[in-house]
This record gives C-alpha cells, sequence and structure tokens, in this order.
C-alpha cells in the first residue's frame, strides 16, 4: 500500500470529523433556550446519581452529544 493511500485516507476521515462536530455545534446551539422554556432538569440532581441527561417536562431525558460516555 502506498504512502499517498494511507496520506489520503487520514486527509480524508480529518475532514469527515470536522464536518460532523460542525453540523452538530449548530444543533447544539439551540439546546440552552430549549432547556429553559422546558423547564429541564439534569438528572443526577433529581435522582442523586451519576447519570448525565437532562429530564425534560415531555418526560424524556435528553442527552447532550458532550456528555455521552
Amino acid at each position: 500500500m502506498k504512502l499517498s493511500y494511507i496520506g489520503l485516507a487520514i486527509l480524508v476521515l480529518v475532514l469527515g470529523e470536522a464536518a460532523l462536530l460542525a453540523s452538530n455545534r449548530t444543533q447544539e446551539d439551540g439546546w440552552a433556550e430549549y432547556r429553559d422554556s422546558h423547564g429541564c432538569k439534569p438528572v443526577g440532581d433529581i435522582e442523586v446519581s451519576n447519570r448525565a441527561g437532562y429530564l425534560c417536562d415531555d418526560g424524556q431525558v435528553h442527552y447532550r452529544w458532550r456528555q455521552m460516555r
């Protein structure tokens, strides 16, 4: 396998990762407004656990991409 193919594969992976992070960031911008308007509370505060996430008034636990383990 030539080094140029390996270099090209690494470049594609890096650009793909950058594109995914950029698109995820745009979806993350409205989270603070959603959290405040839906009364979301951290699950750890409610259940006294180390679980990450927010319990909102829609009855679902929402996890943010930065909190996922």
